[in-house]
């Protein structure tokens, strides 16, 4: 599983959502990469509503090295720098960046 995102055909910067031109570069081509895995960096949950789970929104960075995206989590995490996977999964046809926790190793 993964999510797609835009990687510069000039200068190699990842960015997401997808851009007419780089922001590093300028450059006006880019193909789409694959990313697989994130660090969580903050969350929130929001309210439920009408007996719905609460949603968890999170800003995660793409691993290795980036970009950083806006993800919806399926469950709460514990601490900032969790690893987390991501995939993206289809609402209302479109194809959005969701994660879900990875189990850390116990010691």
């Amino acid at each position: 599983m993964s999510v797609n995102v835009s990687l510069c055909s000039s200068c190699g910067h990842l960015v997401y959502p997808v851009r007419l031109w780089c922001p590093a570069c300028g450059h006006g081509q880019a193909r789409a990469a694959a990313v697989e895995q994130a660090e969580l960096l903050a969350w929130t949950e929001l309210p439920s509503r009408d007996g719905a789970p609460a949603a968890v929104i999170a800003t995660v960075r793409a691993l290795p090295a980036g970009p950083v995206l806006v993800v919806r989590l399926e469950e709460p995490p514990t601490h900032a720098g969790q690893l987390l996977s991501l995939f993206e999964r289809d609402t209302d046809g479109r194809p959005l960046p969701w994660a879900r926790l990875v189990a850390e190793p116990r010691s």
